[in-house]
C-alpha cells in the first residue's frame, strides 16, 4: 500500500459551445437519418422507441426530452448538452461525443459500447445498470452520479474523475484506472483487481472497500 500526496490537480472537462445567435427550437416531426442538426433546441420532445442512423447533432440541447429505448447508430455528438432527459434503455452504437454534458438525467440501463467519448460531464446522472464496455474516454467527469451495477469492463478510464458517485457492484474488469480520481465515491462490492485499481487514486477512508488490494495511491488531505 503507497501513501502519497497528490496536488488537486484535475480540472473539468471543456464545456459545450453554442452559437452566438441562440439556438433554434427543432419542430415535434421524426429525426431523420443521415441529417446534420447545428444549433438546435430539443424541448419537451419524445422519440421513445425510435431508430436514428448517421446523424450530427452539433452545438445542441436536449431540455427534458425522452429517449427511452431509442436505437442510434453511428451518431455524432459535438457541444451537446442533455438537460433532464430520459435515456433509459437506449442503445447507441458506434457513438462519438465531443464536449457532451448530461445534467440530472436518467442514464438506466443505457448501452454505449465501444463510444469514444471527449471531454464528458455527467453530473447527478441516474445510471445504474448502463453499459460503457470499451468506453474510448478522455477528459471524462462524473460527479454526484449513480453507477450501481454499471459495466465499465476494458474501458480506458485513465484520469477519469468519478466524484462522489455510487460505484456499487459496479464492474471495472479490464479497465485501466491509471490516475483515475475515485475520491468521496461508494466502492463497496466494486469490482476490480490489482491491476485495475493501481495508480487510483483513493482517499484513507475508502481503503476499508479496498484493503484487499495493494499499490493503490491514497490522497493525504
Amino acid at each position: 500500500m503507497v501513501l502519497v500526496m497528490l496536488p488537486p490537480t484535475f480540472k473539468p472537462p471543456n464545456r459545450p459551445k453554442f452559437p452566438r445567435v441562440g439556438l433554434q427550437l427543432l419542430s415535434p416531426e421524426a429525426l431523420e437519418d443521415e441529417a446534420i442538426y447545428r444549433g438546435r433546441l430539443l424541448e419537451g420532445l419524445s422519440f421513445e422507441d425510435q431508430p436514428l442512423e448517421s446523424v450530427s447533432f452539433e452545438g445542441c440541447v436536449f431540455r427534458e426530452v425522452n429517449l427511452s429505448r431509442v436505437q442510434w447508430h453511428r451518431i455524432r455528438l459535438a457541444d451537446v448538452r442533455f438537460e433532464q432527459c430520459i435515456l433509459a434503455g437506449g442503445q447507441w452504437n458506434e457513438l462519438s461525443l465531443e464536449r457532451v454534458e448530461f445534467v440530472d438525467c436518467r442514464l438506466l440501463g443505457l448501452q454505449m459500447p465501444e463510444a469514444r467519448l471527449r471531454h464528458v460531464a455527467l453530473t447527478r446522472a441516474q445510471a445504474q445498470l448502463s453499459l460503457w464496455f470499451k468506453a474510448d474516454t478522455k477528459n471524462f467527469w462524473a460527479e454526484e452520479c449513480d453507477f450501481g451495477e454499471a459495466t465499465f469492463m476494458d474501458a480506458e478510464l485513465s484520469s477519469a474523475v468519478f466524484r462522489g458517485c455510487r460505484l456499487s457492484q459496479t464492474d471495472f474488469m479490464g479497465a485501466k484506472l491509471v490516475g483515475a480520481d475515485l475520491r468521496g465515491s461508494e466502492l463497496s462490492r466494486t469490482r476490480l483487481g490489482l491491476r485495475e485499481v493501481a495508480g487510483a487514486i483513493v482517499e484513507a477512508e475508502q481503503l476499508v472497500d479496498l484493503a484487499y488490494l495493494l499499490d493503490v495511491k491514497v490522497m493525504v488531505l
